[in-house]
């Protein structure tokens, strides 16, 4: 009871330090890729935009992405780390995403796109003709794939899980 009492009147551990918003936060320029958006810049390799943004085609970033919003990424574009939304996430064609991609909303995922970690989306998940996901998909709706994507570990769901067969082409022979 005694060491108790001498901590409450005395406590060793001072709690949690307060920083000032001005030494954890560095507002840069716009950047090429993203226009005319707000971008703040923390200590890690982070990027975080306020509001719907749309990525244009064939961009290329570097740090990890975090948008407060809603986020359309554009045919072609690369990020080489995790790419976190607030809102829906529509990914165009031939995209590739280094690590994880999370949201808060719907994921749709156009054809060719790769994500090398895991999708985790709140919302229902949609992959395209022949989409990768190197770890699983989480979801908290449904998830609907096609049935040339390929999902290297697992796939988790709390409403169904469909399987769209590929399209067949009925040509008629010209001979």
């Amino acid at each position: 009871f005694l060491p108790s009492l001498l901590e409450i009147k005395k406590p060793r551990d001072k709690g949690p330090r307060r920083m000032a918003e001005t030494t954890t936060q560095q507002i840069v320029g716009s950047s090429q890729a993203l226009g005319n958006a707000e971008v703040c810049r923390l200590n890690d390799p982070l990027i975080r935009l306020i509001g719907d943004k749309e990525f244009s085609p064939s961009s290329e970033i570097k740090e990890n992405v975090v948008v407060e919003g809603s986020l359309t990424i554009g045919d072609r574009c690369s990020f080489l780390r995790s790419v976190k939304s607030f809102g829906n996430v529509t990914v165009g064609s031939d995209v590739s995403i280094g690590e994880n991609l999370v949201a808060k909303g719907d994921v749709n995922l156009g054809k060719g796109t790769v994500v090398s970690g895991s999708i985790d989306a709140q919302g229902s998940v949609k992959l395209g003709e022949n989409v990768f996901v190197g770890c699983s998909v989480v979801a908290g709706r449904d998830v609907e794939l096609q049935e040339n994507s390929e999902v290297g570990r697992s796939i988790f769901a709390r409403g169904c899980i469909r399987v769209v067969p590929k399209p067949k082409l009925d040509l008629e022979s010209s001979v």
